[in-house]
């Protein structure tokens, strides 16, 4: 029988608004930050490095964050994340506009925004489960995929061209994208659970131990994390992959940059792979709930390491957009299958922990990928990069197939009865 469409579920609209609006704040001044690093620096090598510190403030952030969305509304903390960040862009505009905005103001500005991402930016995606339910949460996330395909294609060509006309013009496109995050979380209305219930009468019950209950609550989050195998294998397997594609993504945009090329240019080098992610999409939305998690896993990182290789032999233009666009096509399906069935597998009132635990983890790793891109490139050139960044996702993949815990993780109809 043919399912409905998410869009009839109730709340479910409003949470897609409020989540696309703040992916539109991000796309629209991602590409930006990257050149303004540059410019204010006129170092390839401090640029590469503020990439990572953002990461690494961001991964920081992230600890106590899944905690304490676990323990508030997530509603409310959709309006904050999205009034916090609107006023920070808002001011970088303003600043710029009476040329107050030196390195110093742009970076502090910036790793405030990074703060805030790390530390509530799983709000919503905790909240995601509560809308949808478990079993069509593989569905969504394959949704989810399309649609941030699409938010950056729009996104980041949009950046610059505003780019082009002001510096400031991206920021305040950014204020406006979070400004409507927040009224379509306004109109959010999570339903409850029993669980929920369950938790708050512990939480409640835990206020008397003020600041001990909250680190308690973590510590609790990461044990139960790390209690599971399949979990911290596929942390370590999936780490190593996306800190080369992480990496080949720098490597890309460092290199236009460098080479002075129009920030338009750069912005549209994305498009390949916004055009094979959203293709992926597609693809993923109606095979998902029929491949083997596992084996599908195993197939993607080899896909996605093989495509890379023409960039190897040429840096050219059409080479980076080919090549992004296919390693990009099986990505929708790697997330729908890979976070569907942890997170379908995780407990309501564990969701924003595990999720911190495990994204924490990816993060810290991956955001190192912008410094050892800047301090490469130089050295070894592009071609070089590039092969060095095959060789670590073949080594993941490898890892993949040769470990049972995730190579025999079955297709979605069957996860009720395997254990995580």
């Amino acid at each position: 029988m043919k399912r409905s469409s998410l869009f009839r579920i109730p709340n479910y609209p409003a949470w897609f608004g409020a989540d696309t609006f703040l992916l539109a704040g991000s796309a629209v001044h991602w590409i930006v930050l990257s050149v303004m690093a540059y410019d204010l620096s006129g170092s390839v090598a401090v640029a590469g490095w503020f990439s990572t510190v953002r990461g690494i403030v961001s991964a920081i952030a992230q600890i106590t964050g899944g905690t304490f969305i676990d323990r508030h509304d997530h509603r409310k903390l959709i309006l904050v994340q999205a009034g916090v960040c609107a006023l920070l862009w808002m001011l970088m505009g303003i600043l710029f506009v009476f040329g107050r905005l030196t390195f110093a103001w742009f970076a502090g500005l910036c790793l405030c925004s990074s703060s805030i991402f790390g530390f509530l930016g799983g709000t919503t995606n905790a909240a995601l489960i509560r809308v949808v339910g478990s079993k069509r949460y593989a569905e969504a996330e394959s949704v989810n995929q399309g649609r941030d395909a699409a938010v950056n294609t729009a996104g980041s060509p949009l950046g610059a061209v505003l780019f082009g006309m002001s510096r400031a013009f991206p920021f305040f496109a950014s204020a406006v994208f979070d400004a409507l995050a927040f009224a379509c979380a306004w109109f959010l209305r999570l339903p409850g659970t029993d669980e929920d219930e369950a938790q708050r009468a512990a939480y409640n019950a835990s206020q008397n131990r003020g600041v001990l209950s909250f680190w308690s609550d973590m510590v609790d989050g990461w044990r139960w994390v790390l209690a599971s195998k399949t979990i911290v294998s596929a942390v370590v397997v999936i780490g190593i992959v996306q800190f080369s594609v992480f990496g080949l993504h720098q490597a890309v945009n460092l290199s236009l940059v460098e080479r002075g090329t129009d920030p338009l240019l750069i912005s549209l080098s994305n498009v390949g792979m916004a055009a094979g992610t959203i293709l992926g999409s597609i693809f993923s939305t109606r095979v998902c709930n029929r491949i083997p998690t596992g084996k599908g896993v195993v197939l993607v990182f080899f896909g996605m390491a093989a495509a890379y290789l023409p960039m190897v032999l040429s840096a050219s233009y059409p080479v980076i957009i080919v090549s992004t666009c296919l390693a990009s096509f099986p990505m929708p399906l790697f997330n729908a299958l890979v976070s569907g069935f942890v997170f379908s597998k995780t407990p309501v009132s564990k969701q924003g922990r595990t999720r911190a635990a495990v994204m924490t983890a990816l993060m810290f790793f991956a955001s190192f990928s912008g410094a050892v891109a800047g301090e490469l490139l130089p050295r070894i050139g592009f071609s070089g990069f590039v092969l060095v960044m095959v060789g670590l996702a073949l080594l993941g993949a490898a890892a993949a197939a040769l470990n049972p815990r995730i190579r025999s993780i079955p297709a979605a109809p069957e996860w009720e009865h395997v254990e995580l």
